[in-house]
């Protein structure tokens, strides 16, 4: 009878103690992933994933990537290309209106790590005529890379352009994803 109550508390001890191991590590994970997600401050601008950026006369309030479903990618950049990648920029302002309505362009170029190029899109907004100044204020960029299951891990520099076509304003950058 005494073995039974003993197995008992036994079994209540190390499901405690195991649940306290899980939940101290799960917390120290999440500081460090909350500190590695900290953005670089630039010209006023929250600036993620090591993305470079430069503007004249626009003034960006965020700029970090995505996955399509919505997801951040990772701040390493380390990314496996099932899933395309979005460039996402707010725009604060610059943007010169007419009526209401502003006219962009905006150009990728991908190289691969031996500087060969895969992707040059000259204008990639270039079948769009205006867009409201409100929809211009969320610019999105995606990049869709296809890899054969066999590739060695690489690394993709991708370099984009997004101008003002009725003004001297523009965002150009660059960012480099990691193959898993």
């Amino acid at each position: 009878m005494r073995f039974f109550p003993r197995l008992l508390i036994f079994g209540y001890f190390v499901t405690i103690l195991s649940s306290c191991e899980f939940h101290c590590s799960v917390g120290e994970n999440s500081t460090e992933k909350n500190e590695a997600n900290k953005p670089v401050m630039k010209d006023g601008a929250a600036v993620y994933n090591g993305i470079e950026l430069h503007t004249n006369i626009i003034s960006v309030k965020k700029a970090y990537l995505i996955y399509s479903n919505g997801e951040r990618v990772p701040e390493d950049n380390f990314v496996d290309f099932a899933d395309p990648v979005k460039l996402i920029l707010i725009i604060n302002s610059g943007w010169e209106e007419q009526d209401g309505k502003v006219t962009l362009g905006a150009s990728e170029k991908v190289k691969d790590e031996e500087g060969n190029i895969i992707l040059d899109e000259k204008d990639l907004f270039s079948g769009v005529n205006e867009i409201t100044s409100e929809d211009a204020k969320i610019i999105g960029l995606t990049l869709t890379v296809r890899l054969k299951k066999e590739e060695p891990p690489t690394s993709f520099v991708t370099s984009f352009r997004v101008w003002d076509k009725n003004g001297e304003g523009y965002i150009e950058g660059s960012y480099k994803l990691y193959t898993k």
